[in-house]
């Protein structure tokens, strides 16, 4: 009976230490290019730094979600990855032509977006451009803030 108790009680710990932004693991490859190990369709990591280092778990951010607003205005939403900040969508690829990437905070609200439909099916694989110093004209990492209203506002009061 003691054991019973014992188990019910570990249990109960674990299952009251998992909210709603826990992941497996804190740390997994954050900032790598998760289509190099994995077989889903598109990987990415959030961040909360534009510059946000690769493997550093106090850059990401946690809280929020990915989705993909396709062209025809069907929206892919991607699930919580292995690792804080890592987000996953593993489904049709075929559907996928020009997007709109987008970061959801959790009341749903659209926090940060790219232009419209300037992504395509050949860039699912998001930290391979969004590095912690860009490539092929992303600006760095993708971020939970708008980015690009936060560059506006910086550049008209200089």
């Amino acid at each position: 009976m003691k054991t019973q108790h014992l188990l019910l009680f570990i249990s109960l710990f674990f299952l009251a230490a998992c909210g709603e932004d826990d992941e497996f693991q804190a740390q997994h490859n954050q900032g790598k290019n998760c289509l190099e190990c994995h077989g889903f369709t598109s990987g990415a990591t959030l961040y909360k730094k534009i510059d946000g280092a690769d493997y550093a778990v106090d850059d990401v951010a946690r809280g929020y979600s990915l989705q993909l607003r396709l062209e025809s205005g069907t929206i892919l939403t991607y699930t919580k990855g292995n690792g804080y900040g890592n987000k996953l969508y593993n489904g049709d690829q075929g559907a996928i032509n020009n997007f709109t990437p987008q970061v959801v905070d959790a009341n749903g609200k659209i926090v940060n977006q790219s232009s419209q439909n300037s992504h395509h099916v050949g860039r699912l694989a998001c930290n391979r451009c969004h590095t912690q110093n860009g490539l092929n004209g992303a600006p760095g990492r993708i971020v939970n803030y708008d980015y690009f209203g936060n560059l506006a506002v910086q550049t008209k009061q200089q």
